[in-house]
């Protein structure tokens, strides 16, 4: 009996309602691709999706689509959760068969977000309650979920920023994400190196398995060897019986995160050359263990200067250096300063209890004067010291207290209207301020300035220079 009398057309109609509808064949080449899904895709993905989809590979177009998994194993994915670029969300992906025979895999989402899988959650409870549903498989689903949530820590959609720098970097990570090779790191303390890294591994082949990190200036110098690589049982007097495994061994499979990486020690240098070289750790003791890592390489350190003066092996520092990633200091990036204190307080919001809803244009222009040398964490402590004085809706200068007074003092006494370049020169002149009072506090020691402004000899010399302060 034939209860099917559609055209094409209606049939198309219908497929471009269902959310993030793909359908591939037995290949897993696309057969359909929903017009919401290009958007989604590009994304995820990081850059632009040809028009003309079908036809191609299902991987060429997605490769973090779990369909694949599905064409080999035959079965239904009735739940598959998507943890990628901060989106969440939930799909159902069905094979087609006709008859016994495989002929395709359809996909589609349940829950496009967030927001859709808490609504869905709350009406849950509530049947619940009234007794219509028995919620103690969901309850364990969701812990389940939680924990898989809990382990990412930083994903792509938490680098905040719209500036050319910011939107460049997003492509590189989703560019590398997909390879093996190891990544150096490079950046001011403070402008996301750790987010980067993060990310970087949570959009990667490897994100099903935690990454591993260090912090190499955080390992008493005489404990590095053991807790990067291990030792074997007897090795030394008073070695753990059964000896102990080190980080590299922990990180099989996954990703190595060596933040500080300019801070290990010259004699340490040679034995991660070799983990590098030969996909191999040797142990303390002389024992060696394979081990199928990716290194995340992250230092505030020029390591070409270190390699010229002897402090940094130049082998190691070619062999970390495949794929370089400098991140932006946030002095580089100042059209993000307004997006990422906006982000910053909603956060702050939920964790203070709080409900700040905006900065007033005078303390945003302020935030715009600063120098930053701390970078992004320099202003989320910032925004996190106002939030603690604010008991109304809107931040104000006053909330910020003598961190922007001198700014403030500045634009207060100037007219505006008279300069060629308000915000450059109101930020030159509250610098000025600021350096001629540090150097009254200190003496004219200009060291002793240079370390209470937080900045370079070098620095605070050129910055002295440059305002003519005798």
């Amino acid at each position: 009996m034939n209860n099917f009398d559609m055209t094409l057309e209606e049939c198309r109609d219908i497929f471009d309602t269902i959310e993030n509808l793909v359908v591939v064949d037995a290949e897993g080449k696309i057969k359909y691709f929903s017009p919401n899904m290009y958007k989604n895709v590009e994304v995820i993905e990081g850059r632009p999706i040809p028009k003309d989809v079908v036809g191609k590979h299902i991987l060429e177009i997605h490769p973090l689509s779990k369909i694949c998994k599905v064409l080999e194993k035959k079965k239904e994915d009735a739940n598959c959760f998507y943890f990628t670029v901060g989106v969440t969300n939930v799909a159902r992906i069905k094979p087609i068969f006709r008859g016994k025979k495989l002929v395709g895999v359809i996909d589609y989402d349940i829950f496009t977000d967030d927001k859709a899988i808490k609504s869905f959650l709350d009406k849950a409870v509530d049947y619940s309650i009234k007794g219509f549903l028995n919620l103690k498989e969901t309850v364990n689903t969701i812990y389940q979920l939680s924990a898989k949530m809990d382990r990412v820590k930083y994903c792509v959609s938490d680098i905040i920023g719209e500036s050319p720098q910011i939107v460049e970097l997003r492509k590189k990570i989703h560019c590398i994400s997909q390879s093996e090779s190891t990544v150096m790191i490079m950046g001011q303390t403070g402008c996301g190196k750790e987010l980067v890294a993060h990310s970087i591994h949570n959009i990667s082949r490897r994100r099903g398995r935690e990454m591993v990190e260090i912090n190499c200036a955080a390992i008493p110098e005489s404990l590095v060897e053991s807790e990067l690589f291990g030792y074997e049982e007897g090795a030394f007097t008073g070695a753990k019986k059964g000896g102990r495994m080190g980080r590299f061994q922990m990180a099989d499979k996954s990703t190595i995160f060596l933040d500080e990486i300019d801070q290990l020690p010259y004699h340490v240098q040679p034995k991660l050359l070799r983990v590098l070289q030969e996909k191999e750790v040797t142990l303390i003791g002389g024992k060696k263990v394979p081990v199928d890592i990716r290194v995340i390489a992250a230092t505030n350190k020029n390591l070409k200067e270190m390699v010229a003066q002897g402090k940094f092996r130049e082998d190691l520092y070619y062999r970390l250096n495949v794929v370089e990633i400098l991140v932006p200091s946030l002095g580089e990036r100042r059209q993000d300063i307004a997006m990422l204190a906006a982000h910053q307080v909603k956060r702050l919001n939920k964790s203070m209890g709080k409900n700040v809803l905006d900065i007033s244009q005078e303390a945003k222009d302020l935030l715009m004067c600063h120098d930053w040398p701390g970078n992004v964490r320099e202003l989320y402590n910032i925004l996190e010291r106002a939030m603690n004085n604010c008991q109304g809706e809107t931040l104000l200068p006053s909330h910020f207290g003598s961190f922007l007074s001198d700014a403030l003092f500045v634009l207060n006494d100037t007219t505006l209207d008279s300069l060629d370049n308000p915000l450059e020169e109101i930020r030159d002149r509250a610098e000025k301020e600021a350096i001629e009072k540090v150097l009254e506090i200190t003496q004219g020691n200009r060291s002793k300035a240079a370390k209470l402004l937080k900045i370079s000899r070098t620095s605070l010399y050129n910055k002295i220079e440059k305002h003519k302060i005798p």
